[in-house]
């Protein structure tokens, strides 16, 4: 719409630089002639008629534009608050995974404190098990249930798992994860 509205503007400049060359031709005594002096007063006329059409496009042109630059001012606006949410959501990302780079870190560390108290045998077995069981080895036993597979264990099995020594290694007959007790 700016482009159009530039061009009628343009427009309009060139015809009245028209007018104001045809005006001075007329009125600075160098026509005499009736006849060319009518038809240079009809080009006038002709041109301020086509001046009034060529403002009046302008006009409309420019009252077109105007709902269109509100809407791209407040396109404007919109966007940068939502540049600055996704600025402020960033800064949340990146808090929340520095506090998740932490806590695996601390876990980490507290894994390899408990690892370094266990047998090498148990924990290669747990590593086999883990890899094999989509990274969890081991699981709790809770109310007959084994926390990896959730399948209730055989009342021979529990019965089994009581009688055990505590220093025992039992393993789920389901899914052969360490039960702990």
């Amino acid at each position: 719409l700016s482009e159009r509205q530039g061009r009628l503007e343009s427009d309009i400049a060139a015809v009245a630089r028209r007018i104001h060359e045809v005006e001075g031709r007329m009125y600075s005594g160098e026509v005499a002639a009736s006849r060319e002096l009518m038809a240079m007063s009809d080009e006038v006329e002709s041109l301020n008629r086509r001046r009034r059409e060529l403002e009046e496009m302008a006009f409309e042109a420019m009252a077109a534009g105007e709902p269109v630059d509100a809407q791209l001012s407040r396109l404007a606006d919109e966007r940068t608050a939502a540049e600055a949410d996704a600025q402020r959501l960033r800064g949340i990302i990146a808090e929340a995974e520095a506090e998740i780079d932490a806590e695996v870190v601390a876990e980490t560390e507290a894994r390899t404190a408990l690892v370094a108290d266990l047998p090498d045998e148990l924990t290669q077995r747990y590593e086999r098990l883990r890899v094999r069981l989509g990274g969890v080895g081991a699981a709790r036993l809770e109310h007959g249930s084994c926390g990896g597979c959730h399948l209730a264990l055989p009342a021979v099995e529990l019965d089994h798992i009581r009688r055990a020594p505590p220093e025992a290694v039992i393993t789920c007959e389901q899914c052969g994860r360490i039960l702990v007790r």
